[in-house]
């Protein structure tokens, strides 16, 4: 399992399922800062070796291929505040915008594939079922939180 850290120079780290901690086998250069509690998210496409990580303030997403030890950094004007990720259809990425209410999709090579608004204010967590087939999208909106489910359709040829 990856797992997103806080206060700790590794954003990321590896969890054995008899919880034994580790760091990724190659050097990875990961962005010159220790996160605070809910400034960054991460996820894994295992098929790419792409280990994703949100910067929430600094409205980047980051793609790392963990066995070459290369990275890139996303910016769009609709990353803003991005917050939780996963591992989307055909091993792609969805990203919370949360400034934008909405959800971003992405290749592990960084481009933009879509912007799927969200009838909700500041969307915070993503997942896709195991069959691939629906989406959970909570936000954080006190007063007003909100857990939306979604079909997700096929691609179409």
């Amino acid at each position: 399992m990856v797992v997103s850290t806080y206060d700790d120079p590794r954003p990321a780290r590896m969890i054995s399922v008899d919880g034994v901690e580790s760091d990724f086998e190659h050097s990875l250069t990961f962005p010159l800062k220790t996160y605070k509690g809910d400034e960054s998210k991460c996820t894994y496409v295992q098929s790419k070796n792409t280990l994703v990580l949100t910067d929430r303030f600094a409205h980047t997403v980051f793609m790392f291929d963990t066995v070459n030890g290369t990275s890139r950094a996303v910016t769009n004007e609709n990353i803003q505040e991005p917050r939780g990720a996963c591992v989307g259809p055909g091993d792609t990425v969805l990203v919370c915008s949360e400034n934008k209410n909405s959800i971003v999709h992405l290749t592990i090579d960084g481009k933009i594939l879509g912007t799927y608004p969200v009838d909700m204010k500041f969307p915070y967590s993503i997942c896709v079922s195991k069959d691939g087939t629906r989406l959970a999208v909570f936000n954080r909106c006190t007063g007003n939180t909100k857990l939306q489910l979604f079909k997700i359709s096929p691609a179409m040829n």
